[in-house]
């Protein structure tokens, strides 16, 4: 099943094979370890040719090639004198109601397609997820002929292996645990960067690097960055990135007065220092400056709630047609504690009231759920609920992650 899906990736001749372990196990239906394994044996068998190893960048999978001499030398999958159907060559599928997964009668099944031999995965095992869980397995069943294929896997990689000594690299190799000889793989790039970076003429040779575990004097890898999460509407992650982005400052475009509503502004001001008579052609937002008694501050503060935070317009106007938007998941440790309130309420009202009082921007009157998550509330020496120590708690948490953003790392705005 796996070879018949990796032709249809390839091209004419075989090669530009590059789908990522997750998508063979889907459309396969194998783990993700069995179709490592799979994958490994193939190339150890010289059916796949390894041209560039996918992992230096989060969804950066193995290019492969089909060795198309190696396929030629194979038997023929018609001939009958080697008894049922050849796996990796019928065009038919070879699962029937009876006998799934190609088994037949044969209590070990048919080719013992499902038994394979746990090798070492073919991508470096902190790329892929389950790896670590499944490696005292994998230790166990190591193989004086699977640790010599695992070293001339990872002897390429290095680039003076060509005039190195193999024998002296190849009795390091072997002098190694299985968990060093995964961990020497895993980092052999990062140690050649490192050698680059110090400025050195020479690396050193396959077996030193090796014999002194050169690997476990780099710095530890840094955590790979998650990517956004699309995040529903009004759920905790979504609720935690719009008011992670409301403790900035405003920082929209078109929050100055134009020349109208400076001239607007001037008018509404007049009226208010002589103290005329109310003009009944006064439209409601005239009425409402003058109501106000500060017609430059209303202005202000409605072209701040209106524009002053882009993103928490775009998400509120995706979340009005019911679509998510993409999340930092930086935050989701400290959304995880949110809480959930009745759009109907008390409560919502005081979140509704100090959101004004902070010049934010509440929701619309339009479609809201039942519940919406807001962080959790801390209570008072009265007994009251405070929102406004919800939110400056909140803000303490999340410190850091405002922070990183303010320099530019941020995944959200």
């Amino acid at each position: 099943m796996l070879a018949v899906r990796l032709a249809d990736f390839a091209d004419d001749d075989g090669k530009g094979i590059w789908p990522t372990v997750a998508r063979l196990s889907r459309e396969t239906e194998l783990s993700e370890r069995q179709v490592q394994r799979i994958l490994a044996e193939f190339v150890d068998e010289g059916l796949l040719v390894v041209k560039s190893r996918g992992g230096s960048k989060p969804g950066e999978a193995t290019r492969y090639d089909f060795s198309m001499s190696a396929i030629a030398r194979l038997k023929d999958p018609k001939a009958k004198s080697e008894g049922c159907h050849g796996v990796t060559h019928d065009t038919e599928s070879p699962t029937t109601p009876a006998a799934a997964m190609g088994d037949t009668d044969d209590a070990d099944g048919c080719h013992h397609v499902t038994q394979t031999v746990i090798e070492p995965p073919v991508e470096p095992s902190d790329l892929r997820e389950g790896a670590r869980e499944g490696f005292s397995e994998e230790c166990q069943t190591e193989t004086s002929g699977s640790i010599e294929r695992s070293f001339r896997r990872w002897m390429p990689s290095w680039p003076t292996y060509v005039g190195d000594s193999v024998d002296a690299a190849r009795s390091a190799w072997v002098a190694l645990s299985p968990e060093e000889r995964v961990a020497a793989e895993a980092r052999t790039a990062d140690y050649l960067d490192a050698a680059k970076v110090g400025g050195r003429k020479t690396i050193c040779s396959m077996a030193v690097y090796l014999r002194e575990k050169r690997w476990e004097k780099l710095p530890a890898k840094p955590a790979a960055a998650q990517g956004p999460k699309l995040a529903g509407p009004f759920g905790k992650l979504w609720m935690a990135t719009r008011l992670a982005d409301l403790f900035r400052k405003p920082y929209g475009t078109g929050i100055e007065l134009n020349q109208f509503e400076r001239r607007l502004a001037d008018k509404i001001q007049q009226l208010i220092t002589s103290g005329a008579e109310v003009p009944a052609d006064l439209t409601k937002m005239e009425l409402s400056m003058l109501a106000d008694g500060n017609p430059v501050g209303y202005l202000m503060r409605d072209k701040v709630l209106r524009h002053g935070w882009p993103l928490v317009n775009e998400m509120q106007a995706r979340a009005s047609e019911a679509k998510g938007y993409p999340c930092p998941q930086d935050l989701m440790p400290y959304a995880e504690a949110f809480q959930q309130v009745p759009r109907e309420g008390e409560l919502f009202s005081a979140w509704k009231a100090e959101h004004s009082r902070r010049g934010w921007p509440f929701f619309s009157e339009g479609r809201l759920p039942e519940w919406i998550w807001f962080p959790p509330l801390i209570t008072m020496d009265g007994g009251g609920l405070d929102v406004s120590a919800a939110l400056d708690h909140f803000h303490h948490q999340i410190s850091d992650y405002l922070a990183a953003r303010g320099r530019g790392h941020d995944n959200a705005a």
